[in-house]
């Protein structure tokens, strides 16, 4: 593509993104500082609407641009977007928290996202069983229920409540939680599951039924799934395009399923990622476009952040926003 036709298209992409009407050869020229003529620029738009970057979606000369036109856009087009000093203190500070609850992190990343770039925004939490133990203990809740409180070398807590016989008093607790400690310190909570069945000395062997209430939960062999949290639903509705209540509908119960979390999981490599349209091959999500970012813990990927928005997206806003964040929420967790 010529640099005349790159011109064109990016002031059309923008011009449309800012205003969600369709852009003419006079908006153009009026507007986008060409320095040319709206002869020309038609001529222009006509060509880039035989190749494929644009659309007319009326009888009228108004054009819009393609799944493909904002693919190139994005690609080879876009130049990323510099985010103020006052958003870039809001990411950092985000985090400068005693708080290090996984719940709380993944709810507060993904607000944070939505607030931020005005778009429904889901955040994907790291796997337990991707973790390892660093220490376990009980806080007595009543004659018959404990909390159990849970530390893995992410630097999480995770905790849940459990029901316990009466026998388990305080200090049998603390005894058998220190007993747990030492034996699968360092353990990946993923083998617990075996080594928890293998013949062990002392307390933890007596008390079996005990154990394996806890790693029921601690390694999700009760079906849990993969932690999720969604902010900011309902700010598509602050866009034209979604008007529609049956898109609207379509959108959201895509967001509330597990498709969202195995589409970011599963397809979308590291780092920021952009998928426009029909590239997601989900007839739900075909007027929409995704923003995709992963995030790390020792070198490895261990979460995924998602930004869901129209096509008609600020691209260059968006990604420079999910990226910030997914590389502060990575230094934080890296500690």
């Amino acid at each position: 593509m010529d640099l005349r036709k790159r011109r064109v298209l990016e002031a059309l992409v923008d011009d449309y993104v800012a205003t969600a009407e369709p852009v003419g050869s006079r908006t153009l020229a009026r507007k986008s500082g060409l320095g040319v003529s709206p002869a020309t620029i038609r001529n222009e738009m006509a060509d880039l609407e035989e190749l494929g970057y644009l659309e007319q979606p009326h009888t009228s000369a108004g054009r819009i641009p393609s799944d493909k036109g904002y693919r190139f856009y994005v690609d080879e087009i876009m130049r990323p977007a510099i985010l103020d000093m006052a958003e870039r203190e809001r990411i950092h500070h985000a985090y400068q928290v005693r708080v290090r609850e996984l719940h709380w992190f993944i709810h507060h990343t993904a607000r944070l996202v939505s607030e931020l770039t005005q778009y429904p925004s889901l955040v994907v939490a790291p796997p337990l069983a991707q973790a390892s133990l660093t220490d376990l203990s009980f806080v007595v809740l009543g004659p018959d229920t404990v909390l159990m409180v849970l530390k893995t070398s992410t630097g999480m807590v995770e905790n849940q409540t459990l029901v316990v016989p009466e026998e388990f008093d305080a200090q049998k607790l603390r005894s058998l939680a220190e007993d747990f400690t030492q034996e699968f310190h360092g353990v990946n909570i993923e083998e617990l599951k075996n080594r928890i069945l293998d013949p062990l000395q002392g307390d933890i062997n007596r008390y079996q039924q005990l154990w394996q209430l806890a790693l029921k939960w601690v390694t999700g062999r009760d079906g849990d799934e993969d932690k999720v949290s969604l902010a900011g639903p309902l700010s598509i509705l602050n866009y034209p395009e979604f008007r529609d209540v049956e898109k609207v509908r379509r959108v959201l119960g895509f967001l509330e399923k597990e498709t969202a979390v195995e589409l970011v999981s599963r397809y979308f490599s590291e780092g920021v990622q952009v998928v426009i349209g029909a590239e997601s091959s989900l007839d739900d999500i075909q007027d929409c476009s995704l923003v995709t970012a992963t995030y790390r813990l020792g070198g490895n990927v261990v979460g995924h952040l998602l930004v869901l928005g129209p096509k008609r997206m600020q691209y260059n806003r968006v990604t420079s926003i999910v990226e910030a964040v997914s590389e502060e929420l990575s230094r934080v967790l890296h500690g």
